[in-house]
């Protein structure tokens, strides 16, 4: 999937975000397919298999367990090895609790890709889960689910989601998308990867650039989605870095 990110070593900061004492700070480690927790003291420990690190609190993480997986690798929802779940982890406690693990049924996905979770975020109430699934060889599908009633929404298309936090469209969704352009007369129309702004229900509210934000190894510059974030005074998480 073009726009499908694999990260190594990549450490998650969240302090100033959350109000938290650099003497507090904690860091999130990815170290190949294990995840690593650092401790305020600089004591290391290993929280297993999983990806996809998003604080949520100054002491939860929004994590996916379990192998990255992109379009077409083999996965199974039957073996719990070859598929993929959501859970939050307490870095107090150093317990985590269950969140999703149930396939997805979009009817452009198949039945072994429908456990495959590339990507995840929640709602700042906690009772919207966003999931991306390759759907397609070009792009995914955004699963947008009701934790508390169990319905599920699909946005076909769209992949990197990232809840915005701060201000006044706070709950709101950055995701990007596969579009086609507009017909000409000498153009049939081509595809491209804007990045949108959305609603929580994933309806589209702007088209704000057709820029790379998240790349391997760090965050690309994306001028114009970054003056967009601070215009409407938002934050997302991006490979461990709050944006803008």
């Amino acid at each position: 999937m073009m726009k499908n990110r694999v990260l190594s070593l990549v450490p998650f900061f969240f302090a100033s975000f959350f109000g938290l004492s650099e003497s507090r700070a904690q860091l999130l480690y990815q170290r190949g397919s294990d995840l690593l927790l650092k401790d305020a003291q600089g004591r290391l420990s290993s929280l297993g298999t999983g990806f996809n690190p998003v604080p949520i609190s100054d002491h939860k993480f929004l994590l996916i367990r379990g192998a990255q997986m992109g379009y077409g690798e083999e996965s199974s929802c039957e073996r719990p090895a070859a598929k993929n779940s959501v859970v939050v982890y307490d870095t107090i406690t150093n317990e985590e609790s269950l969140l999703f693990d149930k396939p997805l049924s979009e009817r452009m996905m198949g039945h072994d890709a429908a456990c495959v979770y590339e990507h995840a975020d929640l709602s700042p109430s906690g009772s919207t889960l966003y999931i991306v699934s390759p759907c397609y060889a070009t792009s995914g599908c955004l699963a947008i689910i009701d934790l508390n009633a169990g319905g599920v929404k699909y946005v076909p298309g769209a992949m990197d989601v990232f809840v915005v936090r701060g201000g006044p469209n706070a709950g709101d969704l950055i995701y990007c998308k596969r579009l086609l352009s507009k017909p000409t007369k000498n153009d049939p129309g081509h595809p491209h990867y804007p990045y949108i702004h959305a609603r929580p229900d994933g309806s589209r509210i702007a088209i704000i650039s057709n820029e790379d934000l998240a790349l391997v190894g760090g965050n690309a510059t994306a001028p114009i989605l970054r003056a967009y974030l601070r215009r409407i005074h938002g934050r997302i998480f991006v490979q461990g870095e709050w944006v803008p």
